[in-house]
């Protein structure tokens, strides 16, 4: 269909939970689609680009690889994210898919409120956020294996607009979600992957598709092909800032109509 939107994946998750060895999973088994990635990597040199760069495979061409080092991609909206889904919207040869993988400090909730701009909201649609978990570090009752590395990461991004503890972070991520993804489940056994689920499921207050992989392995048609259209519902899908604080002007996202 000429007038078909693109759909995009929104890929969120802490530090080392394994959002590029997913991707790039999903890159190696594309069955041929065009998908173009937006990278929200920042403090860490881009190496997860330069990784997605030499993956060789015919769908992921360096021009198809967008890096977005200004920061957290939740605080730089306006400034970054919408200018570069507008560059993406204009090329001759348009992507089949956009997948955009955020750093691990990021809220997902304004970043698929940007998809509501008109501009964008014509063209794209939200095939569906996917949050990625390290079920072994939830396990051991941690948010991720290394969480002096988060804090490394929070310290190198200037422009971080917020001071969510990792608690609400991780809640947060997931009350976004349309689908969770238990990582590393091969290192857990089954009873302690089934508590982590209960533990993931019982954060929102609505069905929620939670799966479980190991070393980022997933049919391609499980991450891309959800259909959830979350733009539509996000709103109600609100952060644990939003929940505390409706009345409130603390956070200083940007805020989209």
């Amino acid at each position: 269909m000429l007038n078909a939107k693109i759909p995009a994946t929104v890929i969120t998750g802490f530090l080392g939970a394994g959002k590029t060895t997913m991707i790039r999973n999903m890159l190696a088994n594309a069955g041929g689609r065009r998908i173009a990635l937006i990278i929200n990597e920042f403090g860490d040199l881009g190496v997860d680009g330069e990784v997605l760069k030499g993956c060789g495979v015919e769908n992921c061409t360096e021009d198809d690889i967008v890096e977005l080092t200004n920061g957290c991609i939740c605080c730089t909206v306006a400034d970054d994210f919408v200018p570069t889904m507008t560059a993406l919207l204009e090329r001759d040869k348009r992507p089949d898919h956009i997948v955009i993988e955020t750093s691990g400090l990021a809220l997902p909730q304004p970043l698929v409120a940007a998809f509501n701009w008109p501009d964008i909201r014509t063209q794209v649609t939200v095939d569906g956020v996917v949050t990625v978990i390290d079920a072994a570090a939830v396990a051991d009752g941690r948010f991720a294996a290394d969480h002096d590395a988060l804090d490394a990461q929070r310290a190198a991004d200037d422009s971080l607009d917020h001071e969510s503890p990792l608690e609400e972070l991780f809640e947060d991520q997931i009350r976004a979600a349309d689908m969770v993804v238990l990582n590393k489940a091969d290192l857990i056994d089954a009873a302690r992957l089934e508590a982590v689920r209960a533990n993931v499921a019982g954060q929102v207050d609505r069905p929620l598709k939670v799966i479980h992989a190991s070393h980022g392995e997933l049919p391609v048609e499980v991450l891309l092909g959800l259909g959830a259209a979350t733009e539509d519902q996000i709103g109600a899908r609100k952060s644990h800032h939003e929940l505390h604080h409706e009345d409130g002007h603390e956070h200083d996202h940007d805020d989209f109509d």
